[in-house]
Parts: structure tokens; C-alpha cells; sequence
């Protein structure tokens, strides 16, 4: 894709996350990544009314190279291109179920068989203050082998090689806490044999 089109891409999805319930108001950042160049979601703008032009170029150290200033949260994202390079897009955001799962944390086993062949182990990341570089570095060392985590008292973040992959996997990791959630209010407690969560766990990407 061309510069034009990863901006557009960046506020399609943007707003496609206001439209599914999956974020908020200012909520949240997307990024693209192409090489060592980053285009980032800017800060104090609400998510579903971002304009192509309103994205932010940067490098991979957060310099800007367009008008703009980045989203105050972007340091996770340098963070997370820097320690794995395969990574081509990230989003975050502040989906209800997963935002609660992530104030009230709850216990996730393996319950699904789709769950576990699209996103595998769902990683927790500790709580720093957002925008910290202590943020942005315990996001990196939990995302190093997994595409969904949890921001414990803060939301939800997914990785992907696309920014639609991304976006697959932060709208099924927020269905995985749906799932839990009134799991739990119903008691239920069923989960998957340990063999065939390693098996699907296994299927390669």
C-alpha cells in the first residue's frame, strides 16, 4: 500500500471499532508499520472522527515526520516494532468486555476451540502508568509470543502483520472475555482437554 491508502486503512478501522462497540471517544491508537517508517493514530482526537491527514508519520523511534503529535500511548507501539519485527500493525483499545476482564481480573482457560486456533494464550500485561516507557516496554516482553493481551486496569491491545489482522484478533480476543464473563455468571467451568489445547495452540499461523 501506498502512504495514502495506509491512512485511509488506519481510519477505516478506526471507525469500524466505534461502530462494533469495541471503543470509545478518545480512546485507544492504531498504528501501520512499513519498514522502519510508522504511521500512528495522533492524540486528543476521538478515534471515529479521524481524517486520513490527521495520521501521523513517524520513524521507528517516534520522531515525527509529518504534522502532527502522536498519540501519547504511542511508545508501545515503537516498543512492541522494535522487539518484533514481523509485526506490521497494533491496536488498542478499550472494548467493554475485555476492559473488565482487564479492572476485575478473571481467570481465562482454554473454553473454545476457535479461540485457541485464532489467538492462542492470551497474555496479561502488568499496569504502568499509560504513555511510560515502563508501559511500553511490559507491552513488548508480553506480545513477544502473542497476538491478544490484556492491559491490566486499561483495555486491550492486539497484534497482527495487517492492520485488518489486527483487528481480527482484538474483535476475537474481546468475544473470548464475552464468553467468560457470562460463563462465570452462569457457573460454568468446562474447559478444553490439555491435549487439544496444545494441539490447536500448534496450527501454524
Amino acid at each position: 500500500m501506498d502512504e495514502n491508502q495506509i491512512r485511509r486503512e488506519i481510519v477505516e478501522i478506526a471507525r469500524s471499532l466505534y461502530e462494533r462497540r469495541l471503543n470509545c471517544g478518545y480512546a485507544g491508537n492504531l498504528s501501520v508499520r512499513v519498514g522502519d517508517l510508522i504511521w500512528v493514530t495522533p492524540a486528543a482526537v476521538p478515534k471515529h472522527r479521524l481524517l486520513p491527514e490527521q495520521i501521523v508519520k513517524v520513524d521507528l523511534e517516534g520522531h515525527p515526520l509529518s504534522p502532527g503529535r502522536p498519540s501519547s500511548e504511542a511508545k508501545m507501539h515503537y516498543a512492541v516494532y522494535r522487539a518484533k519485527p514481523s509485526v506490521g500493525a497494533i491496536v488498542h483499545a478499550h472494548p467493554p468486555f475485555a476492559t473488565l476482564v482487564a479492572t476485575s481480573p478473571i481467570e481465562l482457560p482454554p473454553i473454545l476451540p476457535e479461540m485457541e486456533i485464532v489467538l492462542g494464550a492470551v497474555t496479561w500485561i502488568p499496569y504502568a502508568r499509560p504513555g511510560t516507557q515502563k508501559l511500553a516496554d511490559a507491552v513488548a516482553c508480553a506480545l513477544a509470543h502473542a497476538k491478544f493481551g490484556i492491559l491490566l486496569n486499561h483495555g486491550a491491545l492486539s497484534v497482527g502483520r495487517t492492520l485488518s489482522e489486527a483487528f481480527d484478533f482484538l474483535e476475537t480476543g474481546e468475544s473470548l472475555c464475552q464468553t467468560h464473563v457470562y460463563a462465570r455468571l452462569l457457573g460454568l467451568t468446562n474447559t478444553l482437554p490439555r491435549e487439544d489445547v496444545r494441539f490447536f495452540r500448534q496450527v501454524p499461523d
